[in-house]
């Protein structure tokens, strides 16, 4: 549907759909009529995942909606899902092999999980640890996602790019790779004052999926004020259309001239409601940001 190197894609809301897949077909809808290339779908939205194993039935009703729209798609896993979270070590390894499934059962080639992070637990688990127990967890089931012919991307959101880096350096499997958030990478860099393009280099050859939205550099990707109140004062990961905010996109994309990925625009909720007409304006925004980029890279 586009004639740049990358498919463009818009995201499924898991709490706007609730499990809803009537929901998820009129969503569906408006996302090809928009003009996109792909639909990220969140496992946890449409129900097919309970106490860790995979609802057959469920999943094959949610095939069959997706198989009559003309999009292709990745898989979202739960936001919950934590491999370091250790008041349920057992069901979290569980999702996310059940997420794994998820995805290959619908055909998708790309499961985003959420870095995880160590949540006061009161067994003396440090940071340290924490990290290699997660490196060890993601090296067994990067195993099974490669049998399963998905790839594994570990977003940023919690922390830089330049430690998922090594995380994934230290995994060293084909199928576990980065799903770089630029959206988060900004907000962290603003609060924490290191620049912002440098860690995006430098993760680039592990990059093989990436969320884009937009955001005014203040407050933390995983807390915010209500969004009624976010809004207007600009705070927080609030996942607006490319251009809305003041990430500096055009020097995003001639970073990543030469990424063949998927960009998925992950926009919030509200901004599915007027249907395809907002969604296709943001999508040609976007497509217009990344072509105009990738021309004055090549001269």
């Amino acid at each position: 549907m586009n004639d740049m190197k990358n498919k463009l894609g818009l995201n499924i809301h898991s709490g706007r759909i609730d499990g809803d897949l009537k929901l998820l077909k009129r969503d569906l809808a408006a996302i090809q009529e928009a003009g996109a290339d792909v639909a990220e779908i969140p496992v946890h939205g449409v129900d097919a995942i309970v106490n860790g194993h995979l609802r057959q039935g469920r999943t094959k009703k949610v095939r069959d909606i997706l198989r009559t729209f003309d999009l292709e798609y990745t898989v979202h896993a739960p936001d919950r899902l934590n491999l370091v979270d250790f008041e349920y070590p057992e069901i979290q390894r569980k999702v996310f092999a059940a997420s794994i499934r998820f995805a290959a059962e619908i055909g998708a080639k790309i499961l985003v999980y959420h870095q995880g992070r160590l949540k006061s637990n009161g067994q003396g688990v440090t940071e340290e640890e924490a990290r290699e127990i997660e490196i060890d967890e993601l090296t067994e089931l990067g195993h099974l996602a490669a049998k399963e012919g998905v790839t594994i991307c570990v977003e940023n959101i919690h922390s830089g790019l330049v430690h998922l880096v090594k995380m994934i350096k230290a995994v060293d499997e084909d199928s576990v790779q980065i799903c770089s958030d630029f959206a988060h990478s900004y907000i962290n860099a603003c609060t924490l004052g290191y620049d912002f393009l440098r860690p995006i280099q430098m993760a680039k050859p592990f990059i093989r999926h990436a969320h884009v939205n937009d955001n005014f550099g203040k407050g933390k990707p995983e807390s915010a004020p209500p969004y009624i109140e976010a809004m207007p004062m600009g705070i927080g990961d609030l996942h607006l259309p490319v251009g809305w905010g003041i990430i500096p996109y055009k020097d995003v994309f001639k970073l990543m001239a030469g990424y063949t990925g998927i960009y998925i625009l992950e926009l919030q909720e509200r901004f599915v409601e007027d249907g395809p007409v907002m969604l296709k304006e943001a999508l040609k925004d976007l497509r217009e940001l990344i072509t105009q980029a990738q021309s004055d890279k090549e001269e």
